[in-house]
């Protein structure tokens, strides 16, 4: 169901009527949750690139605020509730990147996202960890956040990381 937007409150809450709907950082205040300042990327390449009105968004990995990551390989030493967990840190961290970008508010939609899972050999539940990506998306960005997901193997990722995933996003002119 498609709403006007009427106007925005300094909270960053959309009003449509009388119904209030929740922008985005209200989303992530909500679940305690803080966009992790990222810095440049290390290498020869950049964070995301646009072209017209979609965002690609280079891989994100599963790290954390304090520059710590979240590594290894489910089944032989992490579990699908670490590699789930490292699933949410890398979709935070794609979402800092939509920010600096062009801001959470403009994302008309998550059109794909790809979820690399480093596994052990005979790991095949890389769906089950992705989720959780995909949930922090949809929680966040509301009905924006909904999209098209592949979940991959992998034998290993960059810096041992436990996950990495990338996007393709439309946002608002």
């Amino acid at each position: 169901m498609s709403e006007k937007v009427v106007s925005e409150n300094v909270a960053g809450e959309k009003t449509a009527g009388e119904k209030t709907v929740a922008g985005p950082h209200v989303r992530l205040a909500d679940r305690g949750l803080v966009l992790p300042d990222l810095g440049a990327p290390a290498y020869a390449y950049e964070a995301w690139t646009r072209h017209e009105d979609l965002l690609y968004l280079s891989g994100q990995i599963s790290r954390v605020a304090d520059g710590s990551i979240l590594a290894g390989r489910v089944g032989d030493d992490a579990t699908v509730a670490d590699a789930s967990a490292a699933a949410e840190v890398a979709a935070l961290n794609l979402l800092s990147r939509i920010d600096q970008a062009v801001g959470l508010d403009q994302v008309a939609a998550v059109l794909k996202l790809n979820v690399w899972v480093a596994g052990g050999e005979g790991f095949t539940d890389q769906p089950t960890v992705a989720e959780s990506a995909s949930r922090l998306l949809i929680d966040v960005l509301g009905d924006a956040g909904r999209h098209a997901r592949t979940a991959l193997p992998s034998p290993v990722l960059p810096k041992n990381a436990l996950v990495e995933l990338d996007a393709v996003v439309a946002v608002r002119s």
